[in-house]
Parts: structure tokens; C-alpha cells; sequence
């Protein structure tokens, strides 16, 4: 899936934020209709799929950071 450079931008800052007006903000989209934009981008299939890696991905870390604490309680 290959995203454009502002399109990453966007899916990480949203992914950071939770807020898809001002992840398109943060990423460089310059309009009067910044909502519409990042909605439109947000239901992207490519955006969606990354974004939806990107928080499977964390999810997987956090499982395991959550197992090893349980493993290991002193380490933390």
C-alpha cells in the first residue's frame, strides 16, 4: 500500500491525535473545507488499511509489554 507522502502524514498525525480535522491540519491540507478533506482521506481505503496496521501493531506491543510486566513484576 503505498501512500502519497501528505496522505502518511495525515494517517499518522491522526493516529497520534484521534482527530481527523486536525491531523489533515497538521499534515499540510490547506482548505475551507478541511473537514470534508479529512473525512475523505480518512475513508480512503489505503489511509484506512495503514492506519489500521499502524494500530494493530501497537495494540500487539502493548499486549506483549503487558505480558512481560506480568512475567517480570519487578522489572517495572
Amino acid at each position: 500500500m503505498k501512500l502519497t507522502p501528505k496522505q502518511k502524514a495525515f494517517a499518522d498525525y491522526y493516529i497520534e491525535c484521534g482527530n481527523a480535522t486536525e491531523a489533515a491540519r497538521k499534515a499540510g491540507y490547506q482548505s475551507k473545507s478541511l473537514g470534508e478533506d479529512a473525512a475523505k482521506t480518512l475513508k480512503s481505503p489505503k489511509v484506512s488499511a495503514y492506519i489500521a496496521e499502524r494500530l494493530g501493531a501497537q495494540d500487539k506491543k502493548r499486549v506483549a509489554d503487558a505480558d512481560a510486566a506480568r512475567a517480570n513484576p519487578r522489572s517495572v
